[in-house]
């Protein structure tokens, strides 16, 4: 990670795009990459699956096998839940069947999961099993970490349609490595997208509401990670956006959307934590990894069909795969619990 003076000078020359003369394409992450490093860590991916749960044609078992290594997963835009059910309000739900092969494939890899009780959108109809709304889940490796109960969790406020301050409720997810040295809440998000100026606004206005809910229940746990589909245009807008005493992994502004198409690319997702509480938590040496998912689904293809990845068809690729690269990033678990 750069520091702030190098931020600074970054963000002046290139307040234009996210360049920052580095190469910023995503790029596979090998086994040594991900396994060779250090023992004392916990890989995380957030990785937004368009409309899952809803494409007839997703490859629900390559798309868990390139997610098999990770010990927490964290998915954006699930639409519809995977098994049946019954929301708070007393009305029951039944299980999609897109929605449950995905969910048998991380499940045949190990994988458990925490689900959110509802969905959420930014209309006033919740509850549709459709495009509109969405759920929140987290996948985990019950070896390497168990749910902390004990820790803030949950939607982060009650109305979860038409919210005044988000387009979708985020949710906390709240988690304790197994050894019980290091304890963090996820804070899974997808803001508002679009490029205007109200667009923009709307989404600095829910990360300011985000951070405002960490304040407010920080007083026995530091550690909160914000991460997931932020929709964030280039590197004016995060460094506007972000609140002060907090970084984005993604501060080179990697694109991590799958468009191909010249200047299509958005640094879309991100991983804010608190350079102060959790600083010693982030691997940053590690910092974060855009997971080419173009070239990783290419050896699972087994269709006559070409390989909707060349040359590259978006409207085919998203349907099978999704339009968004998973990110990684690590956390270290420390001798003992700092908070």
């Amino acid at each position: 990670m750069k520091n702030s003076l190098a931020f600074l000078l970054v963000f002046t020359f290139f307040t234009l795009g996210c360049g920052n003369g580095r190469d910023n394409s995503p790029k596979p992450a090998s086994n040594q990459t991900l396994r060779g490093e250090r023992t004392d860590t916990l890989l995380i991916c957030s990785f937004n699956i368009q409309f899952l749960g809803h494409f007839k044609k997703k490859d629900n078992e390559a798309l868990a096998g390139i997610l098999k290594d990770y010990h927490i997963v964290v998915i954006q835009e699930l639409v519809a839940p995977p098994a049946d059910g019954t929301y708070p309000n007393g009305e029951s739900f039944s299980a999609d069947e897109e929605s449950a092969a995905f969910f048998e494939a991380m499940k045949n890899r190990g994988f458990k999961y925490l689900l959110s009780d509802e969905d959420t959108g930014t209309g006033d109809e919740i509850h549709t099993s459709g495009t509109s709304t969405e759920w929140w889940v987290t996948f985990f490796k019950p070896n390497a970490v168990t749910p902390a109960n004990d820790l803030p969790s949950g939607f982060l406020a009650q109305d979860r349609s038409n919210n005044d301050d988000y387009e979708r409720v985020p949710y906390a997810f709240a988690f304790r490595s197994s050894n019980g040295k290091l304890d963090f809440v996820l804070i899974s998000v997808h803001l508002m997208p679009g490029e205007t100026n109200a667009n923009k606004a709307r989404r600095k206005h829910e990360l300011a509401t985000i951070f405002a809910w960490i304040d407010a229940h920080d007083e026995t746990e530091k550690d909160f990670i914000v991460l997931g589909d932020m929709n964030i245009e280039d590197q004016t807008e995060l460094a506007q956006a972000t609140p002060n005493g907090y970084l984005s992994l993604n501060d080179e502004c990697r694109k991590t959307n799958t468009l191909m198409t010249p200047n299509a690319g958005r640094p879309y997702d991100h991983v804010m934590y608190n350079t102060t509480y959790t600083r010693n938590e982030i691997d940053t040496r590690f910092d974060v990894h855009v997971v080419d998912l173009i070239d990783a689904m290419r050896s699972s293809w087994t269709s006559n069909e070409p390989y909707p990845g060349d040359p590259y068809d978006h409207e085919r690729f998203r349907q099978y795969y999704s339009d968004h690269h998973p990110i990684l990033f690590k956390m270290v678990i420390p001798k003992r619990d700092d908070d």
